[in-house]
C-alpha cells in the first residue's frame, strides 16, 4: 500500500541494494571498497562533499576548486568538518596556468567555451560573467606529497568537459584509486570536449568497469540525455 501511495504521488520506493539512484549506489560502493580518501575534483561550493556525508561516508575528503568565489563558499562549508580539506587549485594533465570561464551558474564554470547546444539548453545560466586565471596541478603531483601507504582512494571528477585531462594526470597514482565517478557528456554543451566513447575507453583501458550510470541533464524537447554520472570500479 505504501508503494502504491508513493506511486500516486510520483515517487518510487526501492531497496537500497538495488541502487536506483546515485546516492544509494555510492553509499554501497564506498563501503564495499572500504574507501578512506575521496578526491573531490571540481568541488564548486561543496555540494559533493556534503553529498558524501549524506551517503554515510565518514572518511577523508580532499576537495579541489580553482575559482575564487566558489572556493570561498567551499571553505566555509568544509571548515565545519575536521576530515574535509580544500585546495584552491584545479587538476589537469600538466602543471600550468589557464583561463576559465565564470558563468552565471558557477556549477557550469569551465575552461572550455560553451557550445550552441549549451547556450540553448542552459540559456542565461551559461552567460559568461568574467574570465579568471587559475592554477592547475596534476593528481600525481599532489599525491606524491602524501603518505599513501594505507589510502584507498575514490576519485570524483566534475570538471565540465575536463575530466579526461584530470584522469591523464593520475597515471602514477592509479594503483591507489579503486573507484571513480566522472560526469561524461553524451552531447556536448562545451566546445572541443572529449567524445564519450574515447573517455570510456580510456577508463576501461586502465582496468575500470562501469558500475552505475545516472543521467544528470536532458534535452527538454526530446528527453535525450546530455550528461551522465558514470560510476566505475577496478
Amino acid at each position: 500500500m505504501i508503494k502504491k501511495i508513493a506511486d500516486m504521488l510520483g515517487y518510487n520506493i526501492d531497496r537500497k541494494k538495488k541502487s536506483p539512484n546515485l546516492k544509494s549506489h555510492l553509499a554501497l560502493i564506498l563501503k564495499q571498497l572500504d574507501i578512506n580518501l575521496v578526491l573531490d575534483v571540481g568541488a564548486n561550493t561543496g555540494q559533493f562533499g556534503s553529498f558524501l556525508r549524506s551517503c554515510g561516508y565518514k572518511g577523508d575528503i580532499l576537495s579541489f576548486e580553482p575559482t575564487g568565489s566558489a572556493f570561498d563558499l567551499l571553505s566555509i562549508t568544509a571548515k565545519k568538518d575536521l576530515r574535509w580539506s580544500v585546495l584552491n587549485i584545479g587538476l589537469g594533465d600538466i602543471q600550468e596556468t589557464k583561463e576559465i570561464n565564470i558563468f552565471e551558474a558557477s556549477d557550469l564554470n569551465s575552461i572550455l567555451s560553451p557550445s550552441e547546444l549549451g547556450k540553448k539548453r542552459f540559456k542565461s545560466r551559461m552567460d559568461i560573467k568574467k574570465i579568471e586565471l587559475i592554477k592547475l596541478e596534476t593528481c600525481d603531483g599532489i599525491l606524491r606529497k602524501m603518505d599513501l601507504y594505507d589510502k584507498r582512494i575514490f576519485l570524483k571528477m566534475d570538471t565540465q568537459g575536463y575530466d579526461l585531462k584530470v584522469f591523464n594526470g593520475c597515471q602514477e597514482s592509479l594503483q591507489h584509486i579503486l573507484g571513480l565517478v566522472s560526469e561524461i557528456p553524451l552531447q556536448h554543451i562545451y566546445q572541443d570536449g572529449n567524445n564519450y566513447h574515447e573517455t570510456l575507453k580510456k577508463y576501461e583501458d586502465n582496468n575500470f568497469k562501469i558500475s552505475g550510470i545516472y543521467p544528470v541533464s536532458r534535452n527538454k524537447e526530446d528527453q535525450t540525455i546530455i550528461e551522465v554520472d558514470c560510476v566505475m570500479v577496478k
